[in-house]
This record gives C-alpha cells, structure tokens and sequence, in this order.
C-alpha cells in the first residue's frame, strides 16, 4: 500500500496540466490523490503529525493575511484557497516522507523513474512533430491545460504532459541535473543506462525555453565544482562557455529576452514594447515594489497579489509600464515566485525561504548520493523563484520535504527526528 501511495503522490508532480477550472477554483485531478492518501493515512494512523516549524511559519502568514483580509488588501477567499492548499500538501507530502521512514533517496528514484516517462512521451511528441502526425504531438484533447507551442522557426517545443515548456523545465530540472551528472560522474542514483541520461537531456532541451537554459547553466556550474582535477573543470567551464553561446544565438527566446532587458537599462525602449515575458516580470516586480513600501514585513498577505496588481499597475504609465488593452500575464501567481512572496508575504516571507534554502543546502558531501539529491531540488527552487510563482503546483512540497530531509541528514550525520 505504501509502495502505491509513493507512486501516486510522486505522479501528481507531474499532473499540473490535468486541471479544471470550476468557480475561480482550478481543481487539479493530483488533488484527488492526495486527499485520497490523506484520508486513508487517517484511518490506519489515527493522527496527522506536522512539521512545527512549517506549522508556526503558515499560522504567522495566515494571521498576517487575515489582518489583511480586514483591510482590504486580501479577500477571504484568496487567502483561504492558498493556506488551503499549502497546507493540505504540505502535510500530506509531509507524511509521505514520514511513512517511508523519511528515505529520501527512495522516494527521489520513483521520481526519476516517472520523469524518464514523461521525457520518452516528450521525445515521441517531437518526432510526431517531424513526420506530421497531429495526435502524436497535440495532447491539447486529452489534458485539459495542455497548451501547444513553437519557436519562432517553426519547429515544436516539447512540453510533454506539461501545460507548457517552461513547466517542463522546471520539473524536469532535477532529473536534468541526475542525468547530466551521470554523464560526467557515475553514482549510485544513476538512471538504468546512459540512454536513458540522454532521453531526459534531450527532451529537456527540445523545451527550447529560457528557463531551462537557465537550469542548464546551473546544473553546469554546480557540477564544475565537484571536479577536482583542472582539466575536468576547464572542460566543464569550457561546455558552459560554448552553451551560453549557443543560447544566445540559436534559440530566439533567449535573444529576444536578452536584448529585452538590455534595452530597458538604455532606454531605447519601454517596458510594454519588449519582448511579453520581459515585460510580465517587471510590470510584476514593480507590483510587487509597491506593495512592499506600504506593508514591508508581512506583505499584503497569501493570494493577494491579483488584487495589488490591478491596484498599482496603473501607476506604472509614467515609466511605460502599462498601457490601455495590454495583456495582464500571470496576475494570479506574478509569474515569479520570489516577486509574489515580496508582494504577498514581504520580509518574512522572503528572509524564511532563502534561509531555508540556505540552511538545508549539501554544498560538499562524502555522499555523493546526498549532494546529487540535495542539488537537483536546489536547481528546482532557483527556476521556480525565477519563474513560477505557484505555493504547491506540480507537487512543490515534494521537493521542499525532499530538500528539508536530505540537507538535515547531511547536518546530523544521520536523520534523527524531522
């Protein structure tokens, strides 16, 4: 039973896409999943155990949102529907780890062997694309936020069962780093074959998105440093070197963003007339600004940040920031997860997860086992601060308790009470 639960939980990582929208609600079918465990935990367990610490940090942000809520800065429904879900996954994934006896390299090779599924179906996805068969590479019948896309030459970006490529990118950017760290170096999380390494890296990079180039340099730069011989590292460096190269001149998306911000700093252009996604991140970093000034320690609470948004985006016309008709991307999740918890959760929020991720982070171990699991989850959490602002989509709590246990056994030496 508990071998069935790990594989249903662990597939819900990869489930954002199968969700439907019901009442300003987005009811994902991984939801299911975990109230099914969840209740059957129950039932043979008698108890729900919890984090403290997870469990002071949600009560002091939701308090803090419900003042909010009494200002009129959050709405009651916002702020419940993300302590809902943060805490109703956090527990969950919680216990999970807690009824595997919290064995973290375990849980991580079930993901592993779900994301090596979910590259092959990229794979044949694109070379559906190739030979013209629609079924093959258009899953938009089938998954319900499943959405098509191409680069601008008109060759198909792999998305898989994702709703889109930069979902993938992210996801996919711990089985990105295993794979690219089996290249170089063997270890004991190896996937089954050096095929299968270049399943997932292949498909990762027919994403052919910013974010997963993002992901590759910094799997790149991580595993520089696990080198101890010179030429082993001039090599590394070397590769990062001709990636950053290629980025820039042979996927468009890069260019365009590149050139994007080069040309707000000179100010040969406006921010609503560069590339969409260039101008999403700063029309919501502005947002974000704003509502830092006014409340700086708590934010204007969890779920908030589509009401400071139509608040405040407005203000941004002097600095070309806004314009009549322009298209409000990502409102709900302020297409960062950094800038929402500026916008939502201020100082608290923010200090409490780059202390997290600095307190749990293996920077060198005798384990290679532990540093490789420890990593790949730290790539995820940069791209997702970088680009996706969502609490618990595609199973976050996952990789926050896979970081959590992994980084406590590499404090203690070995895992005593979480």
């Amino acid at each position: 039973m508990i071998s069935f639960f790990n594989y249903l939980l662990i597939l819900n990582v990869f489930m954002g896409a199968f969700s439907y929208l019901y009442a300003s609600f987005d009811f994902c079918i991984g939801y299911i999943f975990i109230i099914v465990f969840l209740c059957a935990y129950i039932l043979r367990y008698r108890n729900i155990s919890v984090n403290p610490t997870f469990l002071a940090l949600l009560l002091i942000l939701a308090v803090s949102s419900f003042v909010n809520v009494c200002f009129g800065n959050d709405t009651f429904f916002y702020m419940s529907k993300q302590i809902i879900g943060i805490s109703v996954t956090g527990i969950a994934y919680y216990l999970l780890f807690k009824i595997n006896n919290f064995e973290f390299d375990k849980l991580f090779k079930i993901y592993l062997r779900v994301a090596l599924v979910v590259a092959v179906i990229g794979i044949f996805q694109e070379f559906n694309w190739l030979i013209g068969f629609e079924r093959g590479y258009d899953y938009s019948s089938l998954i319900p936020k499943w959405t098509f896309a191409r680069t601008a030459s008109g060759v198909l970006r792999v998305n898989s069962i994702f709703m889109e490529p930069s979902h993938f990118a992210i996801t996919m950017s711990p089985a990105f780093f295993v794979a690219l760290s089996n290249i170089f170096k063997s270890n004991s999380l190896r996937l089954k074959s050096k095929l299968s390494s270049a399943i997932i890296m292949i498909s990762y990079v027919l994403t052919f998105s910013a974010i997963a180039c993002v992901g590759i340099f910094i799997s790149l730069w991580l595993i520089l440093f696990t080198f101890k011989k010179f030429k082993h590292m001039l090599l590394v460096l070397g590769l990062m070197m001709v990636f950053i190269y290629a980025s820039y001149w042979y996927v468009p998306g890069i260019q365009k963003r590149a050139d994007s911000v080069v040309q707000l700093i000179d100010g040969s252009k406006k921010a609503t007339d560069v590339h969409l996604s260039v101008h999403t991140v700063v029309s919501h970093a502005f947002v974000a600004c704003k509502t830092f000034a006014m409340s700086p320690m708590f934010g204007h609470g969890l779920g908030s940040h589509p009401i400071s948004y139509d608040r405040f985006i407005r203000s941004g016309i002097s600095c070309g920031l806004w314009k009549e008709g322009i298209t409000e991307t990502n409102k709900a999740d302020a297409s960062s997860l950094l800038v929402r918890l500026v916008s939502e959760t201020g100082l608290v929020g923010v200090i409490a997860v780059l202390f997290f991720i600095w307190k749990f982070r293996v920077k060198k171990s005798g384990n290679r086992e532990l540093y490789i699991v420890n990593n790949a989850v730290f790539v995820l959490f940069i791209l997702q601060l970088l680009k996706q602002g969502h609490y618990f989509y595609n199973g976050l709590f996952f990789f926050v308790w896979l970081y959590y246990v992994s980084g406590k056994v590499y404090r203690e030496g070995e895992l005593k009470d979480c």
